[in-house]
């Protein structure tokens, strides 16, 4: 699972993620918790919490957003 945290533009990245495979890598929205957004994912964590980092960096709002990506 990789938890995505960010102040704005929630709706923006889980639209970006959800049901979506990238690289190889399927994410899906299991919950929300006020700034936090927990994904499950196919494949190895690391390799995941990385793509979804990139994809969100390289979207329209990526380069102005403060966020963060871990996985647990």
């Amino acid at each position: 699972m990789i938890l995505v945290q960010s102040g704005l533009k929630r709706d923006f990245i889980v639209s970006l993620l959800d049901e979506k495979t990238i690289k190889g890598v399927t994410f899906k929205l299991s919950r929300r918790e006020g700034m936090n957004m927990y994904f499950t994912h196919t494949g190895d964590g690391e390799e995941a919490a990385k793509i979804a980092k990139e994809t969100i960096k390289k979207s329209e709002f990526g380069p102005a957003l403060f966020f963060r990506v871990t996985h647990e």
